[in-house]
């Protein structure tokens, strides 16, 4: 009989354990931004929004909500300790994979453990407990797609009754007063679960429009819901104009949000435009594009390394899509490119610079299936490329070449040289047959001539980049980032110059959320680059079934870095 009852009270722990509710590893998240724990804004601010994603985290629906809200929720209750004190989070959803909560203005700051706690059964059981670090403030924008990038959560104020949400269809212009809708301002002096008191909280902040310092109004709760936060700001009169303009906020002067975008016009009300972006508008407008950019990158790699070494790639990139011509404007890392004058940031979880994806879907509509292989037929050589019909981020190794190494005997197969090329594919059930003749012009690349003097950049001053000899009429591109080994993230910038330009300077708040590079290189990877794509003027190609179809030969220089 006592064999039995064990055997029975075995069971019950196997089952309870199964049933238990797991954190994901750094699954605890910013509300809005989801930006990655251990980049600087990767903390949770007293009295924010913040999320939890795991396993067996709660019911299949989340109950509603009303004041007081309770900090119970379909049987799930999310416990903060730290040492002999012990906070209880407020949830406001909770799912099988997510939790929403607000954290209390009352947590202790620094180094904390969460543990979930759900009902499985009538039995209550918790689960394991998984860190997070409490911090006075860390803004987080929301967007509209919930990933924290592409377009934010903004009203334009026209009117008491008249507040429309800002779209690439509906631009907001300089001036006006607009509301962004946040969370991680920071604690209130009262309670978490009931309507939110209105006024401006402690922390200093900061908007940035484009690169441009706008005048704030209001930051502080917004009325309809506890833990959400709204700032206030006017467009500045010299905010630069396009689809995309990046926005960001920094609080007490150090700590910078996630970065947005929002649509801006001369005389707002009416449809955005990119001049020097010839997809945009096509993407926007659900047209079916066809777009191949083929990337020349030179990169100069030091750091670290005794005897500096030359790593040259050709690679191929290739994308068939259409999106959803909705008010909600698709996004896209690529096509949606900032005005010139102006930067954007990311962050996300793992390693952007090999193969690990941006945040946020990569299409509101669909992929198209334009056949699985593609010809590349240049001066010199022939390259064969695959790409299947349900993968956008595909880039294809063309060739490459090492110098300065030890391994540096291995013969070039690099293929990406001016002259006259020529691209065929069958094509497939949505795309039909691709035959593009086209040339990459000797003046397609550009000479970054500080490359050799760029090692060591201070995040809080930003850095400065020369070049002479860009395409006549195209942007320059300048991008890079750091990937943090440790805390598995990444941050990157990217910045258009304008055309006939010959310097662009990297501004700090761009560069804020990189973490600095960890005196273990092997630990930390930091690069910077600089080149161009003929944005405005692209090749264009035809094939039944495409609306736009485009290829983007680019060279860029790169440089490996340190952050500090």
């Amino acid at each position: 009989m006592r064999s039995f009852i064990a055997i029975v009270a075995f069971l019950a722990v196997c089952t309870a354990s199964s049933a238990q509710p797991l954190i994901a590893p750094r699954g605890i998240v910013n509300g809005a931004s989801f930006m990655a724990p251990g980049l600087p804004a990767g903390s949770i601010a007293q009295g924010s929004l913040f999320t939890i994603f795991g396993i067996r985290l709660g019911p299949t629906s989340s109950p509603g909500l009303s004041f007081p809200l309770s900090t119970t929720l379909g049987g799930v209750s999310v416990k903060i300790t730290q040492g002999a004190t012990t906070v209880e989070a407020i949830p406001v959803f909770v799912g099988p994979g997510q939790i929403n909560a607000i954290m209390p203005s009352n947590t202790p700051l620094g180094k904390v453990s969460i543990r979930v706690t759900g009902t499985f059964a009538g039995t209550v059981i918790p689960g394991p407990p998984s860190p997070a670090n409490i911090v006075t403030t860390s803004v987080g924008i929301f967007g509209v797609t919930s990933a924290g990038t592409g377009q934010g959560v903004m009203q334009q104020f026209v009117s008491a009754k008249q507040m429309p949400y800002n779209a690439p269809a509906l631009t907001a212009k300089p001036g006006q007063v607009i509301i962004l809708y946040a969370t991680g301002l920071g604690a209130i002096q009262g309670p978490d679960n009931e309507a939110p008191p209105s006024g401006n909280l402690s922390a200093p902040v900061e908007v940035f429009v484009g690169g441009v310092s706008a005048t704030v109004q209001y930051h502080g709760r917004s009325s309809c819901c506890a833990g959400l936060d709204q700032i206030n700001f006017q467009v500045p009169a010299n905010a630069p104009t396009g689809c995309w303009v990046p926005i960001q906020v920094r609080t007490n002067s150090t700590v910078v949000s996630n970065t947005v975008t929002m649509a801006i016009s001369p005389d707002g009300g009416g449809a955005c435009s990119d001049p020097l972006n010839a997809i945009s508008q096509p993407f926007l407008a659900g047209k079916k594009i066809g777009v191949i950019a083929l990337l020349h990158a030179d990169v100069t790699e030091d750091v670290g390394l005794p005897t500096p070494g030359s790593v040259i790639t050709d690679a191929a990139m290739l994308t068939f899509q259409q999106e959803q011509a909705t008010p909600v404007a698709p996004f896209h890392p690529i096509f949606s490119l900032p005005p010139a004058g102006t930067c954007t940031a990311y962050a996300a979880t793992g390693d952007l610079f090999d193969g690990a994806n941006f945040p946020g879907p990569l299409t509101s509509g669909k992929f198209l299936d334009a056949g699985a292989t593609f010809a590349l037929i240049a001066p010199n050589a022939q390259r064969n490329m695959g790409r299947p019909a349900d993968n956008e981020r595909n880039f294809q190794p063309l060739g490459y070449t090492y110098s300065g190494y030890a391994n540096s005997l291995n013969a070039s197969t690099l293929v990406l040289v001016p002259g006259n090329y020529s691209l065929a594919g069958a094509g497939g059930a949505d795309v039909g047959a691709i035959n593009a003749k086209f040339n990459i012009p000797t003046n397609y690349a550009l000479t970054w001539t500080n490359r050799s003097t760029t090692e060591i950049i201070t995040r809080s001053q930003g850095f400065t980049i020369n070049w002479t000899g860009a395409p006549a009429g195209e942007p320059v591109i300048i991008y890079g980032g750091g990937v943090d080994t440790p805390s598995n993230a990444t941050a990157l910038f990217v910045c258009v110059a304008s055309p006939g330009s010959s310097s662009f300077t990297v501004p700090p708040q761009v560069l804020a959320n990189i973490q600095g590079t960890r005196r273990n290189l092997l630990r930390s990877k930091a690069v910077v680059y600089v080149g161009a794509l003929p944005t405005s003027s692209p090749i264009n190609f035809t094939a039944s079934g495409l609306d736009v179809g485009v290829i983007l030969p680019g060279a860029f220089f790169g440089k490996t870095v340190i952050f500090q």
